[in-house]
């Protein structure tokens, strides 16, 4: 079983894609939004409910999508080529550290969406089961990412594990034995169950419990956007509310505007719940609190337990970066009102589901 067009974070090509309405259009405010993968991939399906239940032009703004891989998306969004991305913070922090201006306008994913699976039955369930397996990564810089989750969880990187670099292929290899461990992330592996993958999965956030991929601008470009960057962030909102209240119909929507991803509904579903948990925390009695809160805000408590991280994994070595220097509140939006928040409610209400996919599960 392979899903050609799975979500991918750090292999990219070179597309863009703008879909902004037509009506008004010249109005709309341009935010280019770099992806380190492919654009038809469904785990990028709030930008994609924003674009088509339209919260992006109610906003003001007319997004275009653009794929650039890690960390040259940061240096697009540093040099004025893009305006925003989101990678992961380890990532982010290697190229603060040489000098890049870039700065963290946003939260996104809330929780260590990272984690670890293998299949049930193989005896590698804890932590410490993961000591001389190996371990699947798409793509060489996924290390770097993976280190603080298992120096937090007392394995040694050099000397427990060996990683094995097997690009698109390494979930097949899992699941074949022909690789021990995956190292993965809650919307892939809740789309590789619902794929019929037979994984278990070990939770990065349950030992290192910090944020992953924040929203991130250039340090001059949010400077003087902080109100369209504003407006950009709180159309976002009201697509991660829409994708909470219906995961269904935010999986349905980017597969009717991708028909030629290949994935069975369960997995797309399965995807559209993962998100919702990155984008909202595990604690599903808090999630719609987190509405009225606000969605963004990240603490120097939060930061300084990333910084840590990035330091003791050796991913940077610079111990005097610090909070400030890594994020800015000045462009988070207020939180949804109630009103943005019923006029959502009456788009799920209203929806109707139109892709392939779900056709075909019916």
């Amino acid at each position: 079983m392979k899903l050609k067009k799975m979500a991918s974070l750090f292999v990219a090509s070179a597309m863009t894609l703008s879909m902004a309405g037509t009506a008004g259009a010249e109005d709309l405010q341009k935010v280019i939004v770099a992806v380190p993968h492919d654009l038809e991939c469904i785990d990028d399906m709030a930008i994609y409910v924003g674009i088509q239940q339209g919260y992006f032009e109610e906003a003001g703004v007319d997004v275009e999508l653009i794929t650039a891989a890690n960390p040259t998306d940061l240096q697009m969004v540093a040099t004025g080529q893009a305006d925003i991305c989101c990678p992961s913070p380890n990532v982010y922090l290697g190229q603060v550290e040489a000098g890049v201006e870039c700065t963290t306008v946003s939260a996104y994913d809330a929780i260590n969406i990272f984690g670890f699976s293998a299949l049930n039955g193989s005896g590698i369930e804890t932590w410490e089961d993961l000591k001389g397996k190996t371990i699947a990564l798409g793509d060489a810089a996924w290390e770097t990412i993976a280190l603080p989750t298992l120096l937090a969880a007392g394995i040694d990187p050099k000397n427990d594990v060996e990683f094995v670099v097997s690009g698109d292929s390494r979930y097949q290899m899992v699941a074949e034995g022909q690789i021990d461990v995956l190292f993965t992330w809650v919307s892939e592996y809740k789309q590789l169950v619902g794929m019929g993958y037979d994984f278990n999965y070990i939770d990065g956030n349950e030992i290192l419990a910090t944020f992953a991929n924040p929203w991130i601008a250039g340090t001059n470009y949010y400077e003087e956007n902080k109100d369209k960057l504003q407006s950009f962030l709180y159309a976002m909102q009201k697509s991660i509310y829409f994708m909470y209240n219906s995961p269904e119909a935010a999986a349905d929507t980017v597969l009717t505007v991708f028909p030629g991803i290949e994935i069975t509904w369960e997995g797309a579903v399965g995807c559209a719940e993962g998100r919702v948990a990155q984008a909202l925390g595990n604690d599903e009695s808090a999630r719609e609190g987190k509405f009225t809160e606000g969605l963004g805000n990240l603490t120097a408590e939060q930061w300084k337990d990333v910084i840590d991280g990035a330091l003791a994994a050796g991913v940077i070595t610079d111990d005097t970066i610090t909070y400030e220097q890594c994020f800015t509140d000045t462009c988070l939006p207020q939180p949804l009102s109630e009103e943005d928040k019923a006029d959502v409610m009456a788009d799920i209400e209203a929806y109707e589901f139109t892709s392939e996919v779900y056709a075909n599960a019916q």
